[in-house]
Parts: C-alpha cells; structure tokens; sequence
C-alpha cells in the first residue's frame, strides 16, 4: 500500500509515544516509493498543551522527513466553533505546500439539532483568514439523527449566501462502532442520506473511514463488476475489503451484515444512478501562470491532451511549419 492515513489525538500525555510514532511513520513514508502520506491531528479541544504539540508535531515531520518528499497532507480536526487565534495560529503553520486543511468538526451528541446556525457561523469566521477549510460531521447513531441532519442540510440549501457552504460538500462519517443492532437500517440510513446528497462523492476522500466511506467502496466496486460483467466476483472482492480494515471478529460481522443489506436491497443501475454526482468545473486550455509555475516547480501539466514536460515541448504548429520554410 502506498497510501497510509494516520490519526493523532491531542493533547497526549505520552510525548514519547507520540514521537516514536511519528519516526515509525516517517520510516514508512521514506521508505515507499510514491507514497502518500495524510496525518488527521484531531484536536477537539484548544488549550495551550493542544497548540503547542499540534505546532512540534508539524515541525517534526517537516524537518525530519527527506528533502525529496513533499510535506505529509495535514487535517486538523477542531472544535466545531474554533476560536480565531487558534485559526490564527493555523495560518502561521500553513505556509508550505500541500496545504493545511482545517476540518471543523460536528458530531450528533445534541441530534444536530443547530447544525445550519453553526456551520454559518464558523464559515463566517473562517472566510475572514486564507485557509482551506471543510467541515467534518460525525454521525454516531445515524438512524436515530438523519431526520435532523436532512433537515439542517437543507436549510443550507434555501439562500445564495449559504449554499456555498454545500459546494464543499462536507465529510460525513459514521464510525464502524454504528450499527450494532441492525445493520440493515443503518445500510437503508446511508443509502437515503446519499440519494439525498450525492455531494457526498466529492467529499468522501477526506474521510478517515468507517460506514460512509465503505458505502462509496460498495457501491463502486459492485458497478465495476457490473460494467465489466463479473458480478460472480463482487462478493469476493468485497470479503477482501472488509479483511483489509484490521477490526476486530464482531465488528468485522457487522460489516458483513451490511454488506449483504447492500448487495439485497441497493445493488442496482437504478440506485446507482440516483447517487450519481457532476460537479461542473473550468479548466482554462491555455493558462500562461500554470505553464510558468510548472518549469519553476518542474512537474508537468497537461497541454491539448499532452503531457509537457519540457519548453520544446510547447513549440507551436505554426512556429514548425515557420521552420520549414
């Protein structure tokens, strides 16, 4: 595996603990070509021991790691309503490419029952600093609170000036702790919550896993199957997936609950379909900026579908038919 998601939770008392960790990821991240490394330092509190460690750790992994490898992808998970300077402090961290992510984060301890007020307001806050930003929201008993969570997302749908907040559609996660009881409900939970939003596929890569983004895994690899007409390998393929996230033997069969809700009830063109998502962007065929930043960096872009890598590359067909002459 070549790509490695690794969590952190602040404040720790172990710093020894924590550093260790941070030389067996680096170890890692040398050590595998084309590695991709996302480092999720989840601070849901903020006191000065939070800000402090959430400072060394980012420190660490910029000056120890190799000259040759990028910064990993840093996700600070804060507080729903983070105070700015702590928004500040982010600022000053985020100065290096990839760039830091802040991911306020929403759970459904209080049934989400201010969600679209909340994420008004921090979004208000936030447009103030130059910060990439989305927001995270945990979803710990799904059947019980998706009334809710449909209900404040879609209040953020009824002004111009809060549907931004849905272009970045947030990261929704439902842990692999859900659904003990019947997991065939929290197979229908999901399924409605992604014909109601499938925005969800734009976000869905931001997620540290469990239920959401294991749905976004079924759905595709039983289309895959289908398109390329090996549906008898679906259910195999799928037994790997699950093998593959290391949980323990019960959660594990919860999951394969799951799975077979899946596969009985939504495992259709139809369905499939409904959670369909096109997000509509512009690619400028020819932006001078782009080109100048790529000799500067050295990495290529791809110019009238061709892969430049050098300024000869750029020679324009008039300038060769010029030559001829």
């Amino acid at each position: 595996m070549r790509k490695r998601i690794v969590e952190y939770v602040l404040p720790t008392q172990e710093e020894q603990d924590l550093f260790t960790r941070i030389e067996q990821d680096l170890r890692w991240y040398h050590s595998t070509p084309y590695a991709h490394l996302t480092a999720f330092l989840v601070a849901s509190r903020d006191n000065e021991q939070v800000r402090a460690q959430l400072e060394r750790i980012i420190g660490v992994f910029r000056e120890r790691k190799d000259s040759q490898k990028s910064d990993p992808n840093f996700k600070i998970l804060s507080s729903a309503k983070p105070d700015a300077s702590f928004v500040d402090l982010l600022t000053r961290l985020d100065c290096r490419l990839p760039r830091l992510t802040l991911l306020p984060h929403l759970t459904d301890r209080e049934d989400f029952s201010t969600l679209a007020d909340t994420l008004r307001s921090t979004a208000s806050l936030l447009r103030g600093y130059i910060i990439d930003f989305r927001f995270c929201i945990t979803a710990e008993r799904l059947p019980q609170t998706l009334p809710a969570l449909l209900t404040e997302l879609s209040k953020l749908s009824e002004r111009p000036e809060d549907r931004a907040l849905l272009t970045r559609f947030p990261v929704i996660e439902v842990p692999f702790t859900e659904g003990g009881d019947d997991p065939a409900l929290l197979a229908n939970s999901l399924a409605e919550l992604w014909s109601r939003w499938p925005q969800l596929n734009d976000s869905v890569n931001l997620s540290r896993g469990g239920y959401v983004k294991h749905f976004y895994a079924l759905k595709e690899l039983w289309h895959l199957a289908r398109i390329m007409h090996q549906e008898q390998s679906v259910e195999a393929d799928i037994a790997k997936l699950r093998a593959s996230y290391g949980v323990e033997a019960a959660v594990e069969a919860r999951i394969a609950a799951f799975d077979r809700a899946f596969l009985e009830r939504y495992a259709s063109l139809g369905r499939y379909n409904e959670w369909r998502h096109s997000n509509n962007s512009v690619v400028l065929e020819f932006d001078l900026d782009s080109i100048a930043d790529t000799y500067e960096c050295q990495s290529p872009v791809f110019v009238d579908n061709r892969w430049i890598l050098e300024r000869n590359s750029l020679e324009l067909e008039s300038d060769k038919e010029e030559d001829k002459r």
